[in-house]
């Protein structure tokens, strides 16, 4: 393989990852705006499983398939507090 051939092999890979990630078709607000999207969705469902008392940190993670981690984000989002592993409606709410 000669430079030439290198050169242009690693241009086409950096531009290959470019279009998927989406800097030649402006679709960087298209993912923003379906980012909102299921944050939003995960906010409802979060708050219609904590008025049913399903408030286990570990069961809505398993419940909407995510880390620990996301849900304990996504419940501090939302305005709640976690408390011994549970979603705690926040006393400011």
């Amino acid at each position: 393989m000669t430079i030439e051939e290198y050169k242009r092999q690693s241009i086409k890979r950096v531009n290959k990852q470019a279009a998927v990630s989406g800097a030649f078709t402006h679709c960087f607000d298209t993912r923003a705006q379906s980012e909102r999207k299921r944050t939003s969705e995960r906010k409802r469902r979060l708050r219609a499983l904590v008025r049913s008392n399903i408030t286990e940190i570990d069961v809505l993670a398993q419940y909407f398939m995510i880390s620990v981690n996301t849900i304990k984000k996504i419940a501090y989002s939302d305005g709640y507090r976690i408390s011994n592993g549970q979603v705690v409606e926040s006393v400011m709410r």
